[in-house]
């Protein structure tokens, strides 16, 4: 694996990588980038690209797309993710009964099973947008004073 300044271009890198984790690319491009990167994939995929006279964003988008996981700017850090996998949960609430604010992110999340118990009560107005999932959920119980089971708590993390 090479990722170095180009010779012609101090703004932009020549790439090889051929059959390199993806957490190691990552780590090179790392050095480049002004942002941190988070990696939200299941695996480490394999990484083979080859580019030049690239800008580093550029090449992190690229790798990302060879290692079949998408990119994005969110927030303060460059998020790598399953191609398949959700954004978050994107909610905007105003005065919502509490059971259908959590119905709609049980779907968001790719939640297949969430009890609702029949006393859960109450509205409450929320704006998401993109939010993982188990900082939205953590959000919307604590306001309204509820709890999660352990299990649902530890699928919402490792989601």
């Amino acid at each position: 694996m090479s990722v170095r300044r180009s010779q012609t271009d101090a703004k932009k890198l020549d790439v090889t990588i051929v059959r390199e984790p993806l957490s190691n690319v990552t780590k090179a491009l790392q050095f480049y980038l002004p942002e941190r990167i988070e990696i939200v994939v299941s695996g480490d995929p394999l990484v083979t690209y080859r580019g030049r006279e690239v800008t580093p964003d550029t090449a992190l988008r690229l790798v990302a797309q060879s290692a079949g996981v998408t990119a994005n700017f969110e927030g303060d850090r460059y998020r790598l993710r399953d191609a398949n996998r959700t954004t978050g949960v994107t909610l905007d609430v105003k005065d919502e009964d509490v059971r259908v604010i959590l119905k709609s992110m049980q779907q968001q999340c790719g939640i297949r099973n969430l009890v609702i118990d029949n006393d859960v009560q109450g509205k409450g107005t929320f704006l998401f947008n993109g939010v993982p999932c188990a900082t939205a959920f953590r959000t919307v119980l604590a306001s309204f004073g509820l709890r999660i089971s352990d299990s649902y708590a530890n699928n919402l993390v490792a989601r």
